[in-house]
């Protein structure tokens, strides 16, 4: 069923290419706004010069709101916050309505985390001025993370070792109007789980509390128990930390979680626990290296562990993003291929797995509310089963992808095939989400 909604959806999209417009900026894995700006450096740089000067303005009456409000844009390109609130208050003092310091305001309570007071700035702005399409589009990004989010999902995927699984989902994000810097999210997800006319259902709560101390450092705590049909239930949960500066990080991840590898492990209920490191950083303001080390114990007594490189480059064209680039690197290993008699393990245990992926994203728009994009891949894998001879596997995939921006929320659906380890994959997603 997938295969053929898969050649419709490509059709529908190879049939958009002629009327695409300029290039859409494609944001879900470019480095993100904490990257080393070269430009930015120097702008600020430029301004450290030109403070002086600013200062000398708030002797002359004439010029002295046009100084508060340079001294508060300075202060908040360097990130003190308390003194370009101090010059913006001033400014406003002097002209209750300023654009100009409102704005700036917003973007200070932004920063600090003080989302209600953000939300209540952006109110009066929209009350003395009427917004062009330009502000209305960069205030939308803001008020996305002030304003409380739902999302509705579909996800449906298949393989060729005949293992399918369809999960709906309801999440919610909810943003602390109280307790600055801190976001809440509840999730539920129904699971279906199909292997050669078997099934098996599970329904997974999870709560997830986001503590954001600021550009660098966060913190997250889900717990996220899964329950089988029959009763059975496994508690899993997920705590990750992230610190470093603006160039360089390090991720810390602890996790357990159902193990759902093949149908067998479904049926036995196996777990695992997870233990993470990532350490990322940019070489460049588009160019990001990420490498991870992830080590697993299943509940049955086996453990495994995994190693991964990437290299990830965003190609601008007309200052945008256009087309991003990741190369992938990342092995495998179970410590143990066989059962205490002899007998291979029903679930994949490779005694090494190796591969290399060569990704390409890009996406285009259509008119102001559309826009749709191709994430193709290629991989290279080996890998043993038991103590057999290895075994070379190479492939190539493709998913296509479509977006609409509604007023308050957006749609998303996506569709592909591609390699996955060691067998073929199909998935499809759709997603809905809102703000209020």
């Amino acid at each position: 069923m997938i295969r053929r909604i898969v050649y419709i959806f490509l059709a529908l999209a190879l049939t958009m290419v002629s009327n695409t417009a300029g290039s859409q900026p494609y944001d879900l894995i470019i480095p993100d706004e904490s990257s080393p700006d070269e430009l930015t450096r120097e702008l600020r740089n430029l301004q450290s010069v030109e403070r002086d000067l600013a200062i000398e303005k708030l002797t002359r009456e004439p010029t002295r709101l046009d100084a508060y409000l340079e001294l508060g844009d300075l202060r908040l390109a360097q990130g003190k916050l308390q003194e370009a609130q101090r010059f913006y208050e001033m400014a406003l003092e002097m002209s209750p309505k300023n654009l100009r310091a409102n704005q700036g305001l917003v973007m200070v309570h932004y920063h600090l985390g003080e989302f209600n007071l953000a939300r209540n700035r952006i109110e009066e702005v929209h009350k003395s001025y009427p917004l062009s399409d330009h502000m209305r589009d960069s205030l939308e990004t803001y008020k996305r993370h002030l304003q409380d989010e739902a999302q509705l999902g579909l996800f449906i995927r298949e393989d060729d070792r005949g293992l399918s699984e369809v999960v709906s989902s309801i999440d919610g994000s909810f943003p602390s109007s109280h307790y600055r810097k801190l976001t809440a999210r509840y999730r539920f997800e129904n699971w279906l789980h199909k292997d050669n006319g078997a099934e098996i259902n599970t329904v997974l709560y999870s709560g997830t509390f986001n503590y954001k101390a600021d550009e660098n450092t966060r913190l997250m705590l889900t717990y996220a128990p899964e329950k089988f049909t029959g009763g059975d239930a496994i508690n899993g949960y997920d705590i990750q930390g992230i610190a470093g500066t603006d160039n360089l990080k390090l991720a810390l991840k602890k996790a357990k979680s159902t193990f759902k590898d093949n149908f067998f492990t479904l049926q036995n209920r196996l777990s695992e626990q997870t233990t993470g490191l990532s350490l990322f950083g940019d070489l460049h303001r588009r160019t990001r290296i990420v490498q991870s080390i992830t080590m697993s114990d299943i509940s049955d007594g086996n453990s495994k562990q995994r190693y991964d490189s990437e290299l990830i480059h965003c190609i601008f064209r007309n200052n945008a993003p256009f087309l991003t680039t990741t190369i992938r690197f990342y092995k495998g290993t179970y410590e143990t291929q066989y059962y205490a008699d002899g007998n291979l393990m029903n679930y994949w245990a490779p005694s090494d797995f190796n591969t290399t992926e060569l990704e390409l994203a890009w996406e285009r728009s259509v008119g102001a509310s559309w826009w749709w994009g191709i994430d193709a891949s290629l991989m290279s894998s080996s890998y043993r089963f038991g103590g057999e001879e290895e075994i070379s596997d190479s492939g190539a995939g493709a998913f296509v992808h479509l977006s609409y921006r509604l007023a308050n929320g957006g749609l998303y659906a996506s569709i592909g095939d591609r390699l996955h380890d060691y067998f073929r994959e199909r998935k499809l997603e759709v997603y809905g989400n809102f703000s209020f």
